[in-house]
């Protein structure tokens, strides 16, 4: 008679439980540590905001009335913050005045530096104003016509006394952006008088040997700003400008560019 076979061990399960319990817990941890990290990060990001906001309008000459919001995107704050650049800050004014003259802007920088002596590797400004803020930019010379806006074109408008009749011209022109100027390109011409009316759209173009009219407006902006395009509707002008290598403390806002002369 064979005797009783030798008794099995049996495997606890309590050290499977033990892995499972460690592996949650581990879980968890990773989970408060990353929230914890998230709200220190969108914490640290909204005072950076509302400090950034502070100090950009205490620069703010005093014919320049705005409220700014400004946002700093570009992923995680603090490995930004840690690598002393941010990879994107977008600021925003709206319903903003300049000398009275009303104006929508954001700005648009990126690899902004945390060094006061750095500068900004490149900055976008979308500017969008109506009539008053397009005739405090586009300026002809002399008489200063006052500009309207149409569908694609600027408008503009003159009229003066000669020899006791009253003559005025309205020039309808399409505008086209180029960096420091903006080039106006003849589409209709009319002269009127107390006699009657003329179409000089032709001679003006053979005047001009068909090339546009310039107007300079580096001079009505900060220096080191570009015009890259512009677009105009009946209600408003909208200018897209651009700077690069610009100081991180922004623009001289009393300093005026130039044209070249060519």
């Amino acid at each position: 008679m064979t005797g009783l076979s030798e008794a099995q061990t049996v495997p606890h399960r309590g050290g499977g439980r033990r892995a499972t319990l460690v592996i949650v817990v581990v879980v968890v941890a990773i989970a408060v540590i990353g929230l914890a990290l998230w709200l220190a990060d969108g914490l640290v990001r909204g005072m950076a905001q509302d400090g950034v906001e502070d100090a950009l309008e205490s620069k703010l000459p005093d014919t320049v009335d705005a409220d700014l919001e400004v946002s700093i995107g570009g992923g995680f704050f603090l490995p930004q913050l840690i690598a002393g650049t941010f990879n994107d800050v977008t600021v925003a004014a709206r319903d903003a005045e300049v000398g009275g003259i009303p104006f929508d802007i954001v700005v648009t920088a990126h690899g902004v530096p945390l060094d006061e002596n750095g500068t900004i590797d490149e900055t976008t400004a979308v500017v969008t104003g109506g009539e008053d803020a397009a005739n405090a930019l586009l300026a002809l010379g002399g008489a200063d016509p006052q500009l309207s806006l149409g569908d694609g074109t600027l408008s503009y408008d003159q009229s003066s006394s000669f020899l006791g009749f009253a003559v005025g011209y309205t020039l309808v022109t399409e505008p086209t952006a180029h960096g420091d100027s903006v080039s106006l390109t003849p589409v209709d011409v009319r002269v009127a008088t107390d006699v009657g009316n003329l179409d000089l759209t032709a001679f003006v173009n053979n005047l001009l040997g068909n090339e546009p009219v310039t107007v300079c407006v580096a001079s009505s902006l900060p220096e080191g700003i570009s015009v890259d395009d512009i677009d105009v509707t009946p209600e408003e002008l909208t200018l897209t400008l651009s700077a690069t290598d610009m100081p991180r403390n922004g623009p001289d806002l009393d300093s005026r560019g130039s044209c070249d002369a060519s």
